[in-house]
């Protein structure tokens, strides 16, 4: 399958089902963008009539459709009070605690991150946070397919992280994860210098 499609019928898969959303700005220059890689690459089509139709339709219901701003608002904040209970049910947030961070330091480094991020982007953020505060495990496989969806997004959308506060963030997740994708084996990292969450160090 041709790698736009591909990228797309990917991120088409996770608005049904409600893990992302898009804005109809998204929505229509990815209809454009397929549409023009088709004329310029048919025979890369040939086999793939159906999904590439259905991805037309599916973009420009969206591209119609009014921005889930809100909705996304409301993704993020869920995200982190799921990841302040797994911290409490971890016991890595007991107050007093060696080299424990209390629920309410975790929360804040959270919110230090500036709203408006790309959906992925703004994911592989909050969840490296986790990472880094040992709530969260990310395997090296898990990683290196991050790093890979990560990019393929940057070249859809070069303007939105590649430019700006994104690019900052867009710069360190890929290091990161391609740090944790050749590690030995997964885990929290305790190596000198990576004890400080991306909101930190970006803000």
């Amino acid at each position: 399958m041709p790698e736009p499609l591909a990228t797309w019928t990917w991120r088409l898969e996770r608005v049904r089902n409600g893990r992302t959303v898009l804005t109809r700005a998204q929505a229509t220059t990815a209809r454009a963008d397929l549409m023009n890689d088709r004329a310029a690459h048919p025979a890369d089509y040939a086999d793939y009539d159906e999904e590439y139709t259905t991805a037309l339709d599916e973009l420009d219901v969206l591209s119609r459709q009014a921005n889930r701003h809100d909705d996304l608002l409301s993704v993020m904040a869920a995200d982190r009070r799921a990841a302040e209970r797994e911290a409490a049910a971890a016991g890595t947030a007991r107050a007093g605690a060696p080299g424990a961070r209390s629920r309410t330091s975790l929360a804040t480094e959270h919110d230090r991150v500036p709203a408006g991020l790309p959906e992925p982007l703004d994911q592989w953020v909050h969840r490296l946070i986790r990472y880094r505060a040992g709530v969260k495990i990310i395997t090296p496989i898990e990683a290196a397919r991050a790093e890979i969806r990560l990019r393929n997004e940057a070249d859809l959308q070069p303007a939105a992280y590649r430019t700006g506060v994104a690019a900052a963030y867009y710069a360190r997740v890929i290091r990161e994860l391609g740090e944790i994708a050749t590690a030995e084996r997964p885990g929290r990292r305790d190596a000198p210098g990576l004890a400080r969450g991306l909101g930190a160090a970006l803000v």
